[in-house]
């Protein structure tokens, strides 16, 4: 195992926070990433006409913020070991700021789309660095408990951003969504000037370590089977908040506010199966029986929705009911994949952890892209597709159950933050 080289050269004063302050602090930051890519999605297609474009162009426009999300991460985590979280931060809000501001001047969709590009770039920094901060900040009890605020904070975000989204796009219109972000980095702008450094030492960038590092991660199968299954579930909502818009306003003609609703009413199955995790007993199955069982309800209910789709055809109800089931079984599976595969290089947890970001942001986008092909007419492309991605997910977690008892038995789950 190769280990961080200290860099003696640089050292922080570890001026303490206010632990209140932290706590609403990783909050913040921790759901800014998923609050930008849902918050205007009930306003992608009165974009789309805006910009003169089809729908699957101004789709592009959520994959392209994903997969500069996804980059950022891996940027961002070992520089931030290195020069600091305040530094990296900053820069990262700096880029940030700039691509909302951007996004609103644009008057084309090539101008929109490299906006959106450098806000997920510059907006990776904080949820990432959020569990950095917990870390350098707190420990035992107090470590699990901030890393549950931060969970909650992030699993509410995309819950409650297509409402908020659906609300300001009726009453003021598509670009009070974008103002909504700008405002939202000023806020992160006031917190960032009153935080002071966390990193206890830091250490130098080492290029060879780290590419070997990186390459005992990607190599492990059970690694491949987490992220993998982890970035087919949380497709699940984002292909439906790209292409639900579509088929529930353009071709079901209902409101924007309707979908806004829909798109809570999923998040919240996925938020609910999220909190199924910590209920135990000795009744209860285990967390590989779990998984086994999300898996496997997931995909009969995408059969039901292709089912229904030959049957009686695209209804809101034959749209929404397979998808909140397979919400509710995506957000059951989540944590215990991302358990999983964080745990399984505890002297490497940093470089995992965004690794693992990384990759499953960069699954969640090309389905993502993929989606954009989907047809908006009629609910058998998007049946077929969703299928696809579930069998996909048995596979993995197939493959993942297969190889843990492989897992070394000393494997421990450093980032509490994603079993809570």
């Amino acid at each position: 195992m190769i280990h961080d080289i200290p860099d003696r050269s640089v050292t922080f004063t570890r001026v303490p926070n206010s632990p209140r302050f932290l706590l609403f602090l990783i909050c913040l930051f921790a759901s800014a990433g998923q609050l930008a890519i849902d918050i205007y999605v009930p306003a992608l297609p009165t974009m789309a006409r805006f910009f003169a474009t089809s729908p699957q162009a101004i789709q592009m426009s959520v994959s392209g913020y994903l997969a500069a999300y996804a980059f950022g991460q891996l940027v961002f985590g070992p520089v931030s070991d290195a020069y600091g979280r305040k530094r990296v931060l900053a820069f990262g809000l700096v880029i940030f700021t700039i691509g909302c501001l951007l996004s609103l001047a644009a008057r084309n969709l090539e101008t929109f789309i490299l906006a959106r590009c450098l806000q997920g770039f510059g907006i990776a920094a904080t949820n990432l660095l959020a569990k950095a901060i917990i870390t350098d900040s707190f420990s035992g009890r107090a470590l699990m408990h901030a890393f549950t605020y931060m969970a909650t904070a992030w699993g509410l975000a995309p819950i409650v951003a297509p409402v908020i989204g659906a609300h300001l796009q009726t009453w003021f219109g598509w670009r009070s969504c974008l103002v909504f972000l700008l405002a939202y980095s000023l806020v992160m702008w006031g917190l960032l000037w009153c935080y002071r450094e966390t990193l206890p030492r830091a250490v130098r960038l080492a290029p060879r370590a780290l590419i070997t590092n990186a390459g005992k991660v990607l190599s492990s199968p059970v690694f491949q089977s987490c992220f993998l299954a982890q970035g087919l579930c949380y497709s699940i909502l984002l292909v439906f908040n790209i292409v639900g818009p579509f088929m529930v306003q353009n071709t079901l003609h209902k409101p924007p506010t309707y979908f806004g609703y829909l798109a809570l009413g999923i998040g919240m199955m996925y938020f609910i199966g999220g909190l199924s995790n910590c209920v135990h007993g000795p009744r209860l199955p285990g967390v590989e029986q779990r998984l086994r069982i999300g898996a496997r309800l997931m995909a009969a209910a995408s059969i039901a929705m292709l089912v229904l789709a030959l049957t009686v055809g695209l209804r809101v109800w034959t749209l929404a009911t397979p998808v909140l089931v397979m919400g509710l079984c995506a957000g059951a599976m989540y944590p215990p994949l991302m358990a999983r595969g964080n745990s399984l290089f505890p002297h490497i947890a940093g470089l995992t952890s965004a690794i693992l970001g990384c990759a499953l942001l960069l699954v969640s986008s090309a389905m993502m892209g993929l989606a954009g092909f989907v047809s908006v007419q009629v609910l058998t492309p998007l049946a077929i597709f969703f299928v696809i991605l579930s069998f996909t997910v048995v596979a993995m977690v197939t493959k993942l159950l297969r190889h843990l008892p492989r897992v070394q038995p000393d494997a421990v789950v450093r980032h509490h933050s994603e079993a809570a």
